[in-house]
């Protein structure tokens, strides 16, 4: 009996990495900040900063959609919506996101990332597959970003698959820093579904 429920499991995952890299467009919601934890809260010193920071890593793979989207996504159809993300992002209460306790950088488990799409506020006519980075943690000690990243049936928001990636943080500035971990795991997505 546990064996054919790996074997359907395992037929499930082939399906539906099968219509992710098949489908004709996938559509860009952004990166969700709202689950996301900011180590230490000596690295992000103001509040404000991080504030519109959160807002401008978003704006910013729109903005160079080339680099980040074109270069990364070799042959993929991409559409942008990032309204709601950035409508969930400007409610966070950052202040309570800033943490020293490094066991925050891996609290998310994935079981949970069904429960957040779910709760993804759409527009009704939208549909086919979503793509969505949920950030998990931004961690300066570990020079990385956190993200699971996340593809969904935008119609039934049923999860299709998800995947914790990791990306280097590297640059100058607070917002070229974190956001080269972002292209990075741009790029190894794009590798996955040449």
């Amino acid at each position: 009996m546990l064996l054919a429920a790996i074997i359907v499991s395992a037929g499930l995952n082939a399906q539906s990495s099968s219509d992710i890299r098949n489908a004709s467009e996938w559509t860009w919601l952004g990166i969700d900040y709202t689950n996301c934890y900011f180590l230490t809260k000596m690295d992000f010193p103001s509040v404000s900063d991080l504030e519109s920071k959160i807002s401008a890593w978003n704006n910013l793979v729109l903005l160079e959609r080339e680099k980040f989207v074109v270069k990364t996504l070799v042959g993929k159809n991409i559409i942008y919506y990032i309204d709601m993300v950035q409508t969930i992002n400007s409610d966070i209460d950052v202040k309570s996101r800033l943490t020293d306790d490094g066991f925050q950088s891996t609290h998310i488990e994935e079981v949970q990332i069904q429960e957040i799409v779910g709760s993804y506020d759409l527009p009704a006519d939208m549909s086919g597959i979503g793509l969505v980075f949920i950030a998990e943690s931004y961690s300066k000690p570990n020079v990385q970003g956190a993200y699971y990243v996340t593809f969904f049936d935008i119609s039934s928001k049923k999860v299709l698959s998800t995947t914790r990636m990791l990306g280097k943080a590297k640059g100058f500035g607070m917002r070229n820093y974190w956001a080269n971990s972002y292209y990075l795991v741009l790029k190894n997505l794009g590798k996955l579904y040449k």
